[in-house]
C-alpha cells in the first residue's frame, strides 16, 4: 500500500559537489520562517516524543538527488509484548 509523500517546506536537500571528500554525502538548507510557517499549518504531522513535538523525516535518493519526505509511519502496536522475568512462559 503506497500512502502520499509529504514534501516538508523550507528545507532542500542537494547531492554533494564533485569536488566534496566522498565522506560528504549532501547538503541541506533551511529557510526558517518557510518551515515554521508550514508546521502550524500541518500539526497533525508532529511526533510527541518524552513530552516534545518532533517532525520525523527520511531522507531519500531519486532521479533527481537528495530529497526528504515526512515519516508518516505508524506502528500498529505502541506496546508489544515483553517477556516477563516471573515466568518461563512466551507471551505468544
Amino acid at each position: 500500500m503506497s500512502q502520499e509523500k509529504i514534501y516538508p517546506k523550507g528545507i532542500i536537500c542537494f547531492d554533494k559537489h564533485p569536488k566534496q571528500p566522498d565522506f560528504v554525502v549532501g547538503s541541506v538548507v533551511i529557510t526558517p520562517r518557510e518551515l515554521v510557517d508550514w508546521l502550524k499549518e500541518n500539526p497533525s504531522l508532529l511526533t510527541d516524543y518524552k513530552g516534545s513535538k518532533q517532525l520525523k523525516l527520511q531522507v531519500l535518493r531519486g532521479g533527481k538527488g537528495l530529497y526528504m519526505t515526512v515519516d508518516t509511519f505508524k506502528a500498529s502496536d505502541p506496546h508489544p509484548a515483553t517477556i516477563s522475568d516471573s515466568t518461563d512462559e512466551l507471551p505468544f
